[in-house]
């Protein structure tokens, strides 16, 4: 294999190159290669931003101490009733196979006839939720406080994401990201403490966490702009992705099991102790670019700087606004990403309590069946993404068509699901279960669509693009939570019946929009510069002096 020396220039700043020609690619290995281990590190790093960011979804459950009505403690015991009517107006009788004389405490302890499940009698049943007192929460926080640090995440993850990915792209991506979840860690294990000082100190912990949250998506953006080749993005970016909802998974059934065992506080000291350690290891294994890696092979870099068009030599153009927003196809991928949101934030802020008020699952069931749903998403983002790779490698489909395929899917099937699980109710809880895990699921086929779709129109630009969408994606984050709880102050199913058309509608809309307007292929104003001296046909290794990022 000949070696030879090169001079180039990229607008006027001199490099010098060594190259190696006449490289097979094809031997280039995937599974043991660093882009992948980046790819799997970046996994976990997802997951503690999903799990720093629902803690406190599952921690509220536990944190404060709920008063039960006796009307309610009557229908979990069993009794039944035409539940859609207001409180007051509510006739209830005894469900077939209770004794009527039976008290309801005995009642809501005991549960369902011998043999059968709650659905199976017709009647649904809270087991063990108001004989607990060990599941008395500390703080005596009003239902208004409660959604407004709910809801503080959001407020904060909108202000980092443009900045975010522009600092990336100019500094490099892996110092935004190191020193942006580093304070995550470090606010997670300081927040119980911050919570029994003030619940409004705790709500100004809870905003910074999601101000330090708010750049990783578009700092990994634009490290897979420098890392991933097109034939394989989907791949990558699909296995870092799929963390965050692996994450969410996670993060139900251990909060329920520490919250239960430890104390609610334990939930922050753990996954804020996690995030840490994690931020540790990303800092020495991962590198803004394969170029100064210390730990990639020589014959992976070269492929890498001949399949990605990112060149650490070249002189970054500034960033194309007005291209931008007179773009078509990152309007729809704007569009998609919103909608796409707006489903999967209402389903991740509401689901344990869409299972507590319709479902009536009680606590340890409510953590088991809420994490199920993001299970079966992580496996449709890892199955997906490698099938969408495989269509585009092997030209069955082309990008957009692939982009259009998985986005569509992942937008008009949990519409589907979402029509279906509305007309569901306790008796059902199985099915209801199993839709929402589909809703859910088929979700995550969209992360190998609309998702990665910043990296195909201008992959020199991707984090600052992903920025932008994920401004008007977050604001779903605020506004559904509201929405919800607007529509259901009964907690009927009637009611959630109508929060869940709105979504599908949502949904929908999404899908239409990306159908028409999406596209796949790189934009001409997001090309980079040319080398003037450099010859871009060749076909070479380029071996750069590694360096720390």
């Amino acid at each position: 294999m000949a070696a030879h020396q090169v001079e180039a220039s990229t607008k006027g700043i001199p490099c010098r190159e060594e190259v190696l020609c006449d490289v097979d690619w094809s031997k280039v290995p995937f599974w043991r290669s660093q882009r992948f281990l980046t790819a799997a590190i970046l996994f976990w790093g997802f997951a503690n931003l999903y799990m720093n960011r629902v803690n406190l979804s599952i921690g509220m459950v536990c944190m404060v101490r709920y008063e039960t009505p006796n009307s309610t403690l009557a229908q979990d015991a069993g009794f039944a009733g035409d539940f859609s009517q207001p409180e007051g107006a509510r006739k209830y009788q005894p469900s077939p196979g209770l004794d009527p004389n039976e008290s309801v405490v005995t009642v809501a302890t005991t549960g369902a006839p011998a043999g059968l499940q709650p659905w199976e009698a017709g009647y649904c049943n809270s087991l063990g939720l108001m004989a607990k007192s060990s599941e008395e929460g500390e703080f005596t926080w009003s239902k208004e406080l409660q959604g407004l640090l709910l809801g503080s995440f959001f407020w904060g993850y909108l202000f980092l994401q443009i900045p975010g990915g522009v600092l990336s792209e100019r500094y490099g991506p892996c110092r935004v990201i190191f020193f942006t979840m580093l304070p995550v860690g470090l606010l997670g294990l300081i927040s119980p403490v911050c919570a029994r000082v003030s619940p409004w100190l705790f709500l100004a912990v809870r905003v910074l966490i999601g101000v330090a949250e708010g750049a990783l998506y578009s700092a990994t953006h634009a490290l897979w702009g420098r890392w991933s080749p097109p034939s394989e993005r989907s791949r990558l970016v699909g296995i870092s992705f799929s963390g965050g909802q692996f994450g969410n998974a996670l993060i139900f059934p251990i909060g329920g099991v520490l919250c239960s065992t430890l104390g609610w506080d334990s939930i922050f000291y753990v996954m804020g102790g996690f995030c840490t350690v994690w931020c540790l290891v990303f800092w020495w294994l991962v590198a803004d670019s394969p170029s100064v890696s210390r730990r990639i092979t020589r014959l992976e870099r070269g492929y890498l700087q001949n399949h990605v068009s990112f060149k650490d030599n070249r002189l970054k153009p500034p960033v194309p606004w007005r291209e931008i927003f007179t773009c078509v196809p990152f309007w729809a991928t704007l569009v998609a990403h919103t909608c796409g949101n707006y489903g999967l934030y209402m389903l991740l802020t509401q689901i344990p309590t869409y299972m507590k008020e319709v479902l009536k699952f009680d606590l340890k069931s409510n953590g088991l069946y809420s994490m199920l749903p993001y299970l079966f998403m992580w496996a449709f983002i890892a199955v997906t993404s490698l099938a969408s790779d495989a269509l585009i490698s092997r030209k069955i489909l082309s990008r957009t068509a692939t982009r259009k395929l998985t986005s569509c899917t992942g937008l008009f099937m949990p519409a589907v699901c979402l029509v279906c699980i509305s007309f569901l109710d306790c008796t059902q809880q199985m099915a209801a279960v199993a839709l929402l895990c589909g809703t859910v699921g088929l979700s995550g086929v969209a992360f190998s669509g609309y998702m990665i779709n910043h990296g195909d129109i201008a992959p020199l630009f991707a984090g600052t693009l992903f920025g932008l969408t994920n401004v008007a994606a977050t604001v779903p984050g605020i506004v559904a939570p509201y929405v919800v709880g607007a529509i259901t102050p009964n907690k009927t199913r009637e009611e959630w019946q109508v929060a869940f058309f709105i979504a599908s509608a949502v949904y929908v809309f999404g899908g239409l929009v990306y159908l028409v307007f999406g596209k796949g292929t790189e934009e001409e104003w997001a090309m980079p510069p040319k080398p003037e001296n450099c010859n871009p046909e060749s076909r070479s290794m380029v071996v750069m002096k590694p360096s720390k990022f």
